[in-house]
């Protein structure tokens, strides 16, 4: 089978959705052709090959941030990737084309599988449908016009989550669209080496991985530290627009016991998850939350927000604890729970590994080719 993945993020770029990609690429193409379509910037090559997958990058104006797109990115990627596209089909057939992202992706997708003459399968991540912190589909009447025409018009739909696919069911009126869930590769983690990272054994360390914006809700979790108090500390991985105000407040609610350690690469991540005693990101909302099932396959006890697509694996009290986004007492008294209570920590952990092993990328995989197929059909 050929496949043209479409997606305006792909790693490096992007956030999980384009983690999302690169994984389902890598594992399709070990018996299928796999095309990416994607954005340019940070001195990427216009075309490579990179684990058996074919990957066509197109310029686009104002991508100044590895994990941020601008809207004058996701705008110009739009006729970029639909001329790159119509290139690829006078070179080639494909038999499916599958876009990430409603917008701006599923439009190119959809203008490109028409050319083709190949059937186009969406799927539906999370901002492209519902983002509490900004202007989403749901709340921009444009926008939302924008989502429901390619969402109605493709020939089938997916969703990451039962949440996402609710939303965009409601959002929309296909009451067609399926859930097929994230996975992520499972790498060996290095030894726990907490002194290399320079954490005493005596304190309990939380560690977060996130975009730093408004919707990862750090303020949250970073007020929950402070009033929890030693012997717990926050380690944060991650950049973004929020993280001088995030450094300004965390040496005020917890002095001394936040630390962020920035953008990170692989092995320095899984040092971290290694290393860590429990994870914790308690997001206004995600459409999936990649990051949970990174930890879980370390062994790190969760706790997270019971909103969101993440509430699909995570069970309160069996493999995480779940409190409500925003809410920084109960966020306090959960940290708290864990820091004082070791057996709890390995219990949450050994039921979160086994949760996890589930979501491999082969299964996903083998599912989005089914949906492939009964689209064709």
């Amino acid at each position: 089978m050929r496949i043209l993945l479409v997606n305006y993020e792909y790693p490096p770029l992007g956030g999980g959705g384009g983690v999302l990609t690169r994984t389902l690429a890598v594992e399709l193409a070990r018996r299928h052709s796999v095309t990416v379509l994607t954005s340019r910037g940070a001195d990427l090559p216009a075309e490579s090959f990179d684990d058996g997958v074919h990957v066509v990058r197109v310029p686009v104006v104002g991508r100044r941030e590895l994990a941020r797109a601008s809207t004058a990115s996701l705008l110009s990627f739009v006729p970029a990737a639909r001329r790159a596209g119509r290139r690829l089909v006078a070179g080639a057939s494909f038999d499916v084309v599958h876009s990430f992202f409603a917008v701006p992706s599923g439009p190119v997708g959809a203008a490109i599988a028409v050319r083709a003459e190949a059937p186009h399968v969406l799927t539906v991540i999370g901002a492209d449908i519902f983002d509490p912190s900004r202007l989403s589909p749901d709340r921009f009447p444009p926008l939302g016009a924008a989502v429901r025409r390619v969402v109605r018009n493709a020939d089938a739909v997916t969703a990451i989550s039962t949440d996402i696919a609710g939303r965009a069911t409601a959002l929309t009126r296909r009451e067609d669209i399926s859930v097929v869930s994230c996975a992520v590769d499972v790498p060996a983690l290095p030894p726990r080496d907490r002194e290399a990272l320079g954490w005493n054994d005596g304190e309990v360390v939380v560690l977060t991985i996130a975009r730093l914006v408004g919707r990862k809700g750090l303020e949250t979790l970073i007020g929950a530290v402070g009033r929890a108090g030693p012997p717990v500390r926050l380690e944060v991985v991650g950049d973004g627009p929020e993280r001088t105000r995030l450094e300004a407040l965390g040496a005020a609610e917890a002095p001394g016991r936040v630390r962020f350690a920035g953008p990170v690469g692989a092995q320095d991540k899984l040092r971290r998850l290694a290393s860590a005693d429990a994870f914790a990101l308690i997001s206004a909302h995600e459409g999936f939350g990649l990051v949970y099932l990174e930890a879980m396959n370390a062994g790190l006890p969760v706790i997270a927000g019971n909103l969101g697509g993440q509430t699909d694996f995570l069970r309160d009290g069996e493999n995480a604890l779940l409190v409500p986004p925003g809410d920084v007492a109960a966020a306090t008294a959960a940290i708290k729970r864990l820091a004082n209570d070791a057996a709890l920590r390995r219990t949450l952990a050994g039921n979160a590994r086994t949760t996890s092993a589930a979501y491999t990328p082969g299964r996903m995989a083998e599912q989005y080719v089914e949906v492939y197929r009964a689209a064709a059909r």
